[in-house]
């Protein structure tokens, strides 16, 4: 009896030291997302939302520099899960961010839906140019279902003062096209 409880006891410590590497901030060195470009910090984290029936992961890159922020989300749904397409206007809703103004419609930029706009993050007392990005792939496993496997979604944002005459504006759109062929991207499966 004692036995078992020991091995039950060192089955319990392990999976108690695994946890952290199977939830939270891991190494970007090899992590499915990157960014090919300068930066003050990349943090990479990786969560697996499995619970009941639904199967499904989070990839996640954070990039700061003193120029701009950079957020990018990568999910994987496994079999029998699946995502419903949401809109830039759905995402962005579920930001932290006020008093959003959109610079109108939205333009595909490397396979990306993109929405520019201004805003005020929660915390932050001033105004920041930002863009949502955001594109769904891959078919579902699931029978008569319209959804997807994949989805990657993100927001960039220049800090206030940084962006030159020809970048502001409708020339923020160059910008995100430069930084969206920056973003290192799981392949399409």
């Amino acid at each position: 009896m004692k036995g078992t409880i020991l091995v039950w006891l060192a089955v319990a410590w392990l999976i108690t030291l695994a946890r952290p590497v199977l939830a939270g901030e891991v190494s970007c060195e090899g992590f499915i997302l990157g960014y090919d470009g300068e930066a003050k910090s990349k943090t990479c984290s990786a969560k697996d939302n499995t619970d009941h029936d639904l199967v499904w992961e989070t990839k996640d890159i954070d990039v700061v520099d003193q120029t701009f922020s950079l957020w990018v989300r990568y999910r994987h749904a496994g079999t029998g899960t699946y995502f419903h397409r949401r809109s830039i206007e759905e995402l962005l809703a579920g930001t932290s961010f006020t008093h959003v103004q959109k610079w109108g419609v939205s333009r595909f930029i490397g396979g990306m839906e993109v929405v520019a706009f201004n805003g005020v993050d929660k915390g932050d007392d001033y105004e920041m140019t930002c863009a949502m990005f955001a594109r769904y792939y891959g078919q579902a496993n699931v029978y008569n279902v319209s959804g997807t496997k994949d989805s990657i979604y993100g927001i960039y944002c220049a800090e206030p003062g940084m962006l030159t005459p020809d970048q502001q504006g409708t020339g923020f759109y160059a910008v995100m096209d430069q930084v969206i062929a920056k973003i290192r991207l799981p392949p399409d499966q």
